[in-house]
């Protein structure tokens, strides 16, 4: 199983976070940063993706310094030194956090502590990065043509390694940001249930985060997008159904240019082509010169064509047949989608034929140019 992963990325970096701020009470962040005495670090929650300054603290000449910030929701913040020297917590309002790093990576600690959730959190990404990397690197020699056998088969393995780390990340920790954190190396087209279950399990604790709602209205757009997918293919199933291969084909009684009337029963012992199609449509007119191709291979043979138009007006209809030189039978009602024979057939989208044998049974639908001819050849031989 090769499973697919959006581009790593801290959902910080996607989604926008709108200012709230709770009650009293607070939080305390002890820091202790190697190579930055002296300097200024800012605690920031975040406003249209940028910043905004919560608190700040110059540090000590050996690097220490405590930030006080207010009570505020269970979210992503950022400590930083500067905007290229930051590091991304996850706090609730109950949290201290006690930070030990590096001047120049401190978004990578070599301490935490206080916050379960930004140490899980940064467990989590300690252990996406070393997959990422390899993923990567994979990649890079496939790119380079060393896609054999044995590297393909590695690139698989890291995928799934990786989609299991993401998914054990997610069903371990319900409710926690590491969720947003998780799900987002995942792809949603593929994995939309556990985007659901993330959303509804981060409703109660993150509800004031626009991490989460972002999050949240992507997930229920999609939602929404799948539900009508599956009923536009289950209503095409359906109208399919209304005349499946091998039922008799239902008749057609509507009228031709001049007024007379064309019955699809009168062409029985003719091999017969319904086509629907009609003069604003410009998929149907591409399509006409491929279907005059096989009436004139074919007619001599016993095959015949019943065009059957959505037009809405016969000044339209008849200027199309006689620009695209369409010889065969035509009829209309000239009732656009309600055509009573489009109505009948199932017609939700045009061009749409239906192959008729000489005993008016269905025998193939929506065949076009080359599947066309090549039904033709076998029927009629040649």
């Amino acid at each position: 199983m090769n499973r697919m992963f959006r581009h790593p990325s801290l959902p910080i970096l996607a989604l926008a976070l709108a200012a709230c701020s709770g009650g009293g009470g607070g939080r305390t962040i002890d820091l202790t940063i190697e190579g930055a005495g002296g300097r200024t670090v800012y605690f920031d929650r975040f406003e249209n993706n940028k910043p905004v300054r919560v608190d700040s603290v110059v540090l000590s000449a050996d690097g220490k310094g405590s930030l006080r910030v207010p009570s505020l929701p269970l979210d992503f913040y950022r400590i930083a030194l500067d905007d290229g020297n930051a590091l991304i917590v996850a706090l609730d309002s109950a949290e201290t956090l006690s930070v030990e790093a590096k001047a120049g990576e401190l978004g990578r600690p070599s301490s935490l502590g206080g916050s379960m959730h930004t140490e899980d959190l940064h467990a989590f990404y300690r252990e996406a990065t070393v997959f990422e990397e390899r993923i990567d690197s994979l990649r890079k020699l496939m790119a380079q043509g060393a896609g054999d056998s044995t590297t393909v088969s590695a690139l698989n393995e890291a995928n799934n390694a990786y989609y299991t780390l993401c998914k054990d990340a997610i069903n371990g920790h319900p409710g926690s940001p590491l969720q947003l954190s998780a799900v987002s190396k995942l792809n949603m087209q593929q994995d939309m249930d556990t985007y659901k279950l993330v959303r509804d399990q981060l409703r109660s604790t993150m509800g004031r985060s626009s991490f989460f709602t972002a999050f949240r209205d992507q997930v229920d757009r999609m939602e929404k997008q799948a539900q009508a997918m599956k009923q536009q293919e289950a209503e095409m199933q359906r109208l399919s159904n209304l005349i499946p291969v091998g039922s008799m084909a239902p008749e057609i009684a509507q009228q031709t240019p001049d007024g007379r009337t064309v019955k699809l029963s009168d062409l029985r012992g003719k091999v017969v082509l319904i086509d629907f199609w009609a003069s604003w449509c410009k998929p149907c007119r591409m399509e006409n010169p491929n279907v005059k191709k096989v009436y004139d291979r074919f007619h001599g043979k016993g095959f015949e064509i019943l065009g059957v138009s959505l037009d809405r007006t016969k000044e339209a209809w008849v200027a199309a047949i006689q620009q695209d030189g369409l010889p065969w039978q035509h009829v209309s009602d000239l009732g656009f989608w309600n055509n009573a024979a489009a109505q009948e057939y199932g017609v939700s989208s045009i061009p749409f034929t239906v192959l008729v044998d000489r005993d008016g049974k269905v025998i193939d639908k929506n065949l076009r140019g080359a599947m066309l001819e090549r039904r033709l050849s076998e029927l009629f031989g040649g």
